[in-house]
């Protein structure tokens, strides 16, 4: 399937994308996920103050 950006999302600093699933780091560090599986499109609850983002084929990191 093809990814593509969920609406409404501004203010990206950074993409980086996995086998299935892509993230975005926003300029007020918090970040987006989209895709699938779903086990990897969860993020920790009150994730912030990111500064990096990577993702890779089954895994996504996030540097505070």
């Amino acid at each position: 399937g093809v990814l593509t950006l969920p609406p409404g999302l501004t203010g990206v600093q950074s993409i980086s994308a996995g086998r299935l699933h892509c993230l975005a780091l926003k300029s007020d560090g918090t970040v987006v996920v989209w895709g699938q599986p779903d086990d990897q499109t969860v993020l920790p609850p009150g994730l912030s103050g990111v500064k990096a983002i990577a993702a890779g084929c089954r895994h996504s990191v996030a540097l505070k």
